[in-house]
C-alpha cells in the first residue's frame, strides 16, 4: 500500500493505492491562496482516517508520494516554482513533514508528469516507451516520456512546459511573462478573458457571469448559433492543435494522451483536434495514437504510487 496525495490547485486528493489500484481515496479544499503549510494537518488527519477506515496503519504503508502543479526537483524532493498557489511551499522541507507525519520514504513529482506516468503504467496509454500528456485544468499542464523514462531535463522543467510554448507569438501576455502561450490562448483560466473581446458576447446570456465561464459554456453557446462562441471555438481548436503538434515535434512520441475537464467534451472536440493536429505535425513515420484518460481524477495518484514503488526498487538495488 502507497499513500498518494495531490495537492491541487482547487483540491487535495489523497489515495491508498495497491497494487495499482485505488483502494480508497478522499478530497478535501485546498484554500492554496493561503499557503501550503496551514493544510498540512487537515491532510494528515485524511490520509489516517482513510487508513483506519482500511484497517490499515502508516507503519504497513511502503512509501508516500507528492505532487504538486508547479516546477519540482524530484531528486532533491523540494518545489523551486510555482505560480499563483502555495507560495509557501517554494524551499518547504518536505522531508521533516513525511518523517513527522509518517515516517515512510516519499517521491515528489510535478503532477502532470505523475499523471502521465499513471496512463502509461495503468491506464489508457498502458506499456507505451514514448509518450506525451496534454491535461486541461485551470491552466494546461504536459508531460513527456521519452524511451521509457521520465523528462525532466537538467532544471527540472522539460517536458512540463508545454502550456507555455507559444501558439501566437502576437497574442495574450501569459501569467508567465510569456506573450503568445498557448495557456494564455486556451486554458480554462483565458476564456474569460478572450470571451470578452469578442463581438457579440456582451449580447450573450454567459456574459452576466463570464468570470465562471467554462470550455462547455462556449462550446454549446457555439452550437447554439451565437458567433461569438463559434468564432472562440474555432480560435481555441486552432491553439489546442498547435499545442500538441509541438509536443510531437518536441517528444516523437507515440501515443499522445488528453485529459482534464475539456474531455468531458471529447466526442465533440477531439476529432476536429486530432484531424488539425495530423494535418501540421510532420510525422513521416505514420502517426501517434490519440487516447484519453478513462479517469483523470486519479491518473496522478496512481502515478504517485508507481514512483513510489519504482524509488523502492532501487533502494534495494
Amino acid at each position: 500500500m502507497n499513500i498518494a496525495i495531490d495537492f491541487g490547485g482547487t483540491n487535495i486528493k489523497i489515495g491508498l493505492i495497491d497494487r495499482g489500484k485505488v483502494a480508497a481515496k478522499a478530497s478535501i479544499p485546498a484554500y492554496s491562496e493561503h499557503g501550503l503549510a496551514g493544510r498540512l494537518p487537515a491532510v494528515e488527519k485524511t490520509v489516517k482516517a482513510l487508513l483506519g477506515e482500511a484497517g490499515w496503519t502508516p507503519a504497513a504503508c511502503r512509501g508516500v508520494g507528492l505532487a504538486l502543479p508547479g516546477i519540482v526537483d524530484a531528486d532533491n524532493r523540494t518545489l523551486l516554482s510555482i505560480h499563483d498557489k502555495y507560495a509557501d511551499a517554494i524551499g518547504f522541507d518536505f522531508s521533516q513533514w513525511v518523517a513527522d507525519a509518517f515516517s515512510l520514504p516519499f517521491v515528489m513529482e510535478n503532477d502532470a508528469r505523475a499523471a502521465l506516468v499513471g496512463e502509461v503504467a495503468y491506464g489508457a496509454a498502458r506499456g507505451a516507451k514514448d509518450a506525451v500528456l496534454m491535461m486541461f485544468g485551470t491552466g494546461i499542464g504536459t508531460a513527456a516520456i521519452m524511451n521509457g523514462s521520465v523528462v525532466r531535463g537538467r532544471h527540472y522543467q522539460a517536458g512540463i512546459l508545454g502550456g507555455h510554448l507559444a501558439t501566437d507569438i502576437h497574442g495574450e501576455k501569459c501569467a508567465c511573462g510569456n506573450v503568445g502561450c498557448m495557456e494564455a490562448q486556451a486554458s480554462h483560466w483565458a476564456l474569460s478573458v478572450r470571451a470578452a473581446r469578442m463581438p457579440g458576447f456582451s449580447d450573450s446570456p454567459l456574459s452576466e457571469n463570464s468570470g465562471a465561464l467554462g470550455y462547455e459554456d462556449v462550446i454549446s453557446a457555439g452550437e447554439r448559433g451565437e458567433g461569438w462562441a463559434r468564432s472562440l471555438v474555432e480560435s481555441l481548436l486552432e491553439h489546442w492543435s498547435a499545442g500538441i503538434v509541438n509536443l510531437i515535434h518536441a517528444y516523437d512520441p507515440e501515443v499522445v494522451v488528453l485529459s482534464g475537464g475539456l474531455m468531458k467534451s471529447a466526442d465533440r472536440v477531439l476529432p476536429q483536434v486530432i484531424d488539425r493536429t495530423l494535418a501540421s505535425a510532420w510525422t513521416p513515420w505514420g502517426a501517434p495514437r490519440f487516447v484519453v484518460a478513462e479517469d483523470p481524477e486519479t491518473s496522478v495518484l496512481l502515478g504517485l504510487s508507481h514512483l513510489a514503488d519504482s524509488e523502492e526498487r532501487s533502494r534495494k538495488g
